[in-house]
């Protein structure tokens, strides 16, 4: 045989026989994974605006795959603008068989709340602003005054808002409230301010005390106070 003609074979299949080698079985295609449920959270607050040092009910539930003990951390945001402030509280809860749950809060200003799982990936719910009114209480000096008379309106309000506008108001007929007089909130200390006005009274009529809101709270309300006047 021509010497020539076997190493010519012998090169081809040198050349061949490596890449017949090289190639691998593809491997099977993976099993499917089916996502997980979403899971989802609402919130809602009984009520939504409160007096200073009332309470309000947080409550919602956890929807998705497993809705049965699921313990969410309160977190809250007491600053504005709301929303990028957010810290943890040590309050959590954990929801019942059916995904709900319900806690109290008690804030003293205007706060942002969410609820947050705390197992990650960590979902959280909407957010849920509760508003804190300014406590206002009120007394007159006498109830029943002869017309004409000045009565004195007098009371505190809760936190201390020293300098707070004060308005005296009236309803009228149509149901409106109407002002009749104005004062400022005065100094009290630490934890109330004060307010006195004297009012002249002609007639029968039911009053109420406004004081104005700030960025921490809402506008404060009086209860009603009614006068019967007479002569």
């Amino acid at each position: 045989m021509n010497t020539k003609h076997v190493l010519s074979g012998l090169a081809l299949a040198l050349v061949f026989v490596p890449a017949a080698v090289a190639q691998k079985p593809k491997p099977a295609p993976a099993t499917p994974v089916t996502p997980p449920a979403s899971t989802a959270i609402s919130l809602a607050a009984d009520p939504g605006t409160i007096i200073y040092a009332n309470a309000t009910t947080l409550s919602g539930r956890v929807t998705g795959r497993s809705v049965s003990g699921v313990v969410l951390r309160l977190w809250r945001d007491n600053t504005r603008p709301y929303g990028d402030s957010y810290k943890p509280t040590a309050t959590t809860v954990k929801t019942a068989k059916n995904g709900r749950y319900s806690l109290t809060a008690k804030p003293l200003v205007n706060t942002q709340y969410r609820l947050v799982t705390t197992v990650a990936p960590a979902v959280a719910s909407p957010p849920k602003l509760v508003q804190v009114r300014i406590r206002v209480g009120t007394r007159v000096s006498d109830s029943t005054p002869r017309r004409g008379s000045r009565v004195r309106f007098f009371g505190s309000a809760f936190p201390a808002h020293d300098g707070r506008r004060v308005t005296i108001q009236r309803r009228s007929p149509s149901g409106r409230f109407v002002t009749v007089a104005r004062t400022r909130l005065r100094d009290a200390g630490t934890t109330k301010s004060t307010y006195s006005r004297r009012v002249r009274v002609y007639r029968d009529g039911t009053y109420r005390i406004k004081v104005t809101g700030d960025g921490d709270h809402v506008n404060g309300l009086s209860r009603l106070k009614h006068i019967d006047v007479h002569g």
